[in-house]
């Protein structure tokens, strides 16, 4: 994706770094290395943000280098591309595990990925689930309840019902994605 004579800049740019730099200069000269290691990590949505992340870590790079310890670039690579991944790592965990399918996920698995077996599936799923975790699907999505309305039916509180509707979700899409593999 980079030239030779990219990366011969970007090596350019590193020999001069020196913690003893000015910060906005050792920032100024690890752009082209921050934006290769984003290419790297594939990161091409939300870009900025993780260019935010990488400055901070050249950031703290900067604050805490040591020298006897080796070459400064080298330090600040590894902390900028270990920094990215993390976040990365922490973004997919989230992901995975607090973001719920709403109405739109649920009507498309039933109606195109279970096509004509979708009853005897849904039915399948559904049995795996709890009187109460049934009931609150029930309510939610056939009834149209809202969450206070559901916390009032089933004596919790609105904050439980959110908690345990996520809970639910994300048991369904493990049990959905088992049961259809």
């Amino acid at each position: 994706m980079h030239s030779r004579q990219d990366n011969k800049m970007t090596t350019q740019h590193n020999n001069q770094l020196s913690p003893e730099q000015p910060f906005n200069e050792v920032l100024e000269l690890v752009q082209p290395m921050i934006t290769s290691i984003l290419l790297r990590c594939h990161i091409y949505k939300d870009y900025e943000y993780y260019r935010h992340i990488a400055s901070i870590a050249v950031w703290e790079a900067w604050r805490k280098a040591d020298q006897s310890k080796g070459t400064f670039s080298a330090y600040v690579y590894t902390n900028v591309k270990g920094e990215i991944l993390k976040e990365l790592s922490k973004e997919k965990g989230f992901e995975n595990t607090h973001t719920p399918m709403d109405n739109d996920t649920i009507n498309y698995i039933r109606d195109y990925e279970m096509g004509e077996r979708s009853p005897v599936l849904l039915e399948c799923i559904m049995s795996h689930l709890k009187f109460e975790e049934r009931k609150i699907l029930l309510l939610f999505y056939v009834e149209g309840y809202s969450y206070l309305e559901i916390a009032k039916e089933l004596g919790l509180s609105v904050d439980a019902v959110k908690k345990r509707r996520t809970r639910i979700m994300i048991k369904l899409r493990k049990l959905l994605y088992s049961t259809v593999e």
